[in-house]
């Protein structure tokens, strides 16, 4: 038996030391008691005495889920929060709280992190390590951190030492990651394609000669079509194009295929996913402390993308005295994110996507056998007329992603160190001071690395580009609190001051002409093509005060305000009031429900305040720290002196954007706390939006300047609901269920754009329309007798001089107009199950969306009609050819680009149900783990992102928040894994 022990314990260390990673894992939390305890601004209250619209994961939440970034895996979770992610690993998801909280600022929730606003990534932070996230919705819950609350606030608190003596946690989970939905339907045969390419120049040849004094191009429709395929530059089969398809349209049986390579295997495939953790609890009378490792290995199935982490994390809380306490958090993390995904040509995605399935990857001979280097390594074809008889591509020359991927670089490495103090001092009973300290460090290094063998960068010998980033935050907290208990009555006083500083610089520089030709070493270039450096300050500074009150148990009250000074804003407008003021009434505990055996908790609930936003950005996602201010760019218009140019125009009078939110609802549970039912009506009116102001003609796009122009508002409901079906003894189960729906409209627009709009992108901005209403010229049909496109067009009348809606095939002349349709789904939420059968344990979540548009850009451009040579959509076969007049979609050809412009025929329903995670567990015999030396031992199975039904194949409404389709975005991905969680 002590061989057997022996062996098993040298098992779990050699898993343990492979990979040296810990957390738990447990199924979504159905905690519902109203006694929890709930991380909110500045502390900690009991649920029952929250006024406002608090929701909190826990870690049994978390432990599922195979994210770098966290975040990246709550959707579906948490009524009233949106989350929108790249496929990315590690990448930072977009995340709505509540609606859209501006136009052309940031509307982006504040991060806490141990009490301490956070400025980094949370991909940072190791799931593991997490204890709880909490979700502040409401003006009662968030006012206090005033001008940056207005997005909402999420507070994510790490876990600390609990229990005495010492205890060890230790998670491994090795598993897969892979693509999670497939790509748009497009031809992946070289047969397939020439045919369709053939018939788009034959189909537009006929179509041509419709038109009258039309001369014909060649001899027949079908020599016209077959002469196009030689603008293809590559002929992968043994036969000449003019002898590859037939007048009936059929190919040539004898015709041979001599290669192929497949673009999308080689650029995509299932790539390997490592995790792992150590949790260590020592804890004693005085010191009480978490100390964790963590390391994670996530390797993207985009070939040479990933994210690689490192982290050492130690909490302490120390009683130096019965009245002294302090506490730390102290971390450190290593991280390295290769990136794939590139703009352009080359971007992987859109190039698999759109290359015709006849263009090779591997460079060949004029035999079409693959060539190599010296060194054995394969050769790539670029398409720049050295591959076989001298062809070149129509399509994305000098471009090859699968070979640039090889050899080119794209990586951010980042060194973070982040520590959090607090002390704390009872002055006397019930009288508290706290001083809390935040710095947050961090050295960011950026590497571009372009190959001098193929691609654009190999045109200029190379080219190197890196940069480096310091960052740090100071915040420094002082609190006073004050709590007092005189016989029903409960007082619970804050008054703090905060001070929040942010500093960055940032160098960066790119040099061309390598010599060697594999070294990334910035000396191994030569010529200097660009040189810049940055920087910025940021501060804000508040005056705060709250106070919590309840009587009895039943009837709770908290007011709080803030004054808050921010560095964005000029000296005279730099200074904003804030505040919240809730109410709650615990129903349950009056003397007509106090013993009803049905109804175990009623509470009303209702507040009320405002927060600020000062995050304004300038285009993109780059923030703007002196809206006030001037900004000038210093440019070389090549004699090497210094010309100054106005880049953005400050504005003086610019303020705060405003919102005020009004929060009502009730929180239920019933039969023994069986069934507990949240719900939640909110109204968010933004006040002040900034946003590009109208400049004179002669400034010609020259700068910006920034005002405060408008007001919207959001207005919704969100519910939460919480069944336990079964608690037996040895069979649980139990289901839950959130939804949010909410209305976005704008309320005011600047005069000048008040009668015709504010046209944005696709979207139009309207008094009375919402952020995201589609403005699109409308699509009418199709000309049986042509293909050609139609489109509506409004215009007056010369005879009646009134407006009257025609139809007309030319692009130019149609009407843009205000299609109604808005890209912003009328719910969305998630649901799930959880089963447990003695040791074994199954939990399911889902999250959905319905009732909202996307834009579907992706599928409108493989219906190009040009004669480069990138793929078309299997649709094809449903659009307008001789043989096929009554078709919906309209002719494709060769030379009428208008036929596919943007117009109300590519919108799509956003409408999708994702199965998010599943898990699978078994909690082995405690004999058994104490055989092996364990106090625990769970064996589990883990899938994240597994399915998606949606409305198009390939489209997926996930990844946008205007549900307009990206072709440049990292797909989302999909991880399954296997796990073995430890307990010594």
């Amino acid at each position: 038996m002590k061989k057997k022990q022996c062996k098993l314990g040298v098992l779990a260390l050699l898993l343990f030391a492979e990979y040296g990673y810990a957390q738990t894992k447990d199924s979504l939390s159905k905690e519902t008691s109203i006694k929890e305890v709930v991380v909110v601004a500045f502390g900690k209250q009991k649920k029952e005495e929250i006024t406002g619209s608090v929701q909190s994961l826990k870690a049994k939440d978390l432990s599922n889920l195979q994210n770098g970034n966290i975040l990246q895996g709550i959707g579906g979770k948490v009524a009233g929060v949106q989350v929108i992610s790249s496929g990315q690993p590690g990448s930072q998801p977009t995340i709505r709280m509540r609606g859209i909280g501006s136009i052309n600022a940031s509307s982006d929730p504040l991060i806490v992190l141990d009490g301490i606003p956070y400025s980094g990534n949370l991909n940072s932070i190791a799931a593991s390590d997490i204890e709880s996230i909490s979700f502040l919705e409401d003006a009662s819950s968030n006012a206090l951190y005033g001008s940056r609350g207005a997005n909402g606030v999420i507070i994510v608190n790490t876990k600390r030492g609990k229990s005495k003596g010492i205890s060890i946690e230790a998670d491994v989970r090795t598993g897969v990651n892979f693509r999670s939905i497939e790509d748009y339907s497009v031809y992946t045969s070289p047969q397939d394609y020439y045919t369709a390419y053939y018939n788009r120049a034959r189909i537009g040849e006929i179509a041509r000669l419709k038109q009258p004094g039309a001369v014909p191009s060649g001899p027949s429709p079908h020599d016209v079509g077959l002469s196009a395929l030689n603008k293809l530059g590559y002929n992968v089969y043994n036969v000449p194009f003019n002898q590859l398809i037939s007048k009936d349209g059929s190919f040539n049986p004898d015709a041979q295929l001599l290669y192929q390579d497949n673009w999308k295997k080689l650029l995509f495939r299932p790539a390997l996913r490592r995790e792992a953790t150590v949790g260590i609890n020592a804890n004693g009378d005085q010191v009480k402390s978490y100390t964790s490792l963590n390391y994670l290995d996530d390797k993207g199935y985009l070939i040479s993308s990933g994210f690689e982490r490192f982290g050492i994390r130690s909490n302490v809380d120390y009683s130096i005295t019965p009245k002294l306490k302090l506490t730390s958090a102290l971390s450190y993390t290593y991280s390295k994110q290769d990136f794939g995904e590139t703009g352009g040509f080359s971007n992987p995605f859109q190039f698999a996507r759109n290359i015709a399935p006849f263009y090779p990857v591997f460079l060949r001979d004029n035999n079409y056998q693959r060539l190599y280097d010296s060194n054995g390594n394969a050769l790539y074809d670029y398409g720049d007329g050295q591959g076989p008889n001298g062809a070149t591509r129509s399509y994305a020359v000098f471009e090859n992603p699968v070979g640039n991927l090889q050899k080119d670089k794209s990586q951010i490495v980042s060194n973070i160190t982040n520590l959090n103090l607090g002390l704390n001092y009872e002055i006397i009973k019930g009288l508290d001071f706290t001083y809390n300290f935040g710095a947050y460090l961090e050295n960011t290094r950026n590497l571009q690395f372009g190959n001098t063998q193929g691609g654009t960068s190999s045109s200029v010998g190379g080219t190197i580009s890196q940069g480096s980033n310091f960052k740090y935050t100071l915040n420094h907290q002082q609190l006073l609190t004050y709590q007092k208990k005189l016989g029903n009555h409960s007082f619970n006083l804050l008054v703090g001051h905060e001070l929040n500083k942010i500093k960055d610089d940032g160098f960066s520089g790119t040099k061309q002409q390598l010599l060697l030709p594999d070294s990334q070493s910035f000396d191994n270039a030569v010529k200097i093509t660009d040189l810049s450096g940055s920087g910025y300050e940021y501060a804000v500074e508040g005056y705060f005060t709250r106070l919590l009150y309840n009587y009895d148990g039943k009837y709770f009250f908290n007011a709080n305000i803030r004054r808050d000074g921010s560095s964005v804003f000029s000296p005279e407008s730099r200074w904003g009031n804030f505040y919240g003021l809730g109410l709650a009434w615990n129903i349950a505990k009056e003397d007509f429900l106090k013993d009803n055996s049905v109804i175990n908790s009623l509470k009303l609930k209702a507040s009320y305040g405002q927060q600020g936003n000062d995050n304004i950005l300038l285009g993109g996602s780059s923030r703007d720290y002196y809206a006030y201010q001037d900004i000038y760019g210093i440019n070389n218009f090549g004699d090497d002196k210094p010309v100054l140019s106005l880049k953005k125009q400050g504005n003086k009078d610019l303020k705060w954007e405003t919102s005020k939110n009004l929060n009502a609802g009730f929180e239920l549970s019933l039969l023994k706390n069986r069934i507990t039912l949240n719900t939640d009506y909110f109204e968010r009116k933004v006040s002040d939006m900034i946003y590009t102001l109208p400049l004179p003609p002669s400034n010609a796009g020259s700068y910006v300047k920034y005002g405060n122009i408008g007001d919207m508002i959001n207005r919704g409901v969100q519910a939460n609901l919480s069944v336990d079906i079964l608690r037996g003894d040895e069979f649980q189960w139990s289901f839950y269920a959130n939804a949010t729906h909410y209305k976005n409209k704008i309320t005011r627009l600047p005069a000048e754009q008040r009668n015709t709009g504010l046209v944005s992108g696709l979207f139009i901005l309207t008094e009375g329309g919402d952020r995201y209403t589609y403005f699109l010229k409308e699509f009418a049909g199709v000309n049986p007798e042509n293909g050609d496109a139609l489109w509506y067009r409004t215009s007056i009348n010369p005879a009646t001089q009134k407006e009257e809606r025609t139809v007309t095939n030319n692009y130019k002349e149609a009407t843009d107009y205000n299609t109604g349709k808005s890209a912003i789904p009328k719910v969305y939420g998630g649901f799930g199950t959880d089963f447990s059968y003695k040791r074994f344990n199954l939990a399911v979540n889902f999250a959905y969306q319905f009732g909202g548009y996307g834009y579907d850009d992706i599928y409108r451009s493989l219906f190009h009609s040009d004669s480069y040579g990138s793929n078309y959509s299997t649709d094809l076969d449903k659009t307008w050819t001789p043989e096929n007049p009554t078709a919906a979609l309209p002719r494709v050809d060769l030379t009428a680009t208008n036929q596919n412009g943007n117009s109300t025929l590519y919108l799509i329903k956003s409408d999708y149900i994702s199965l998010q995670d599943v898990t699978l567990s078994y909690q082995l015999p405690d004999g058994f783990a104490q055989q092996a030396g364990l106090s625990g031992l769970k064996i589990y199975v883990t899938g994240n992102n597994l399915y998606l039904w949606s409305k198009r194949k390939g489209y997926d409404p996930r990844a946008s928040l205007t549900g307009v389709s990206d072709a440049y975005r990292y797909s989302l991905l999909s991880s399954v894994s296997l796990g073995f969680k430890l307990n010594f």
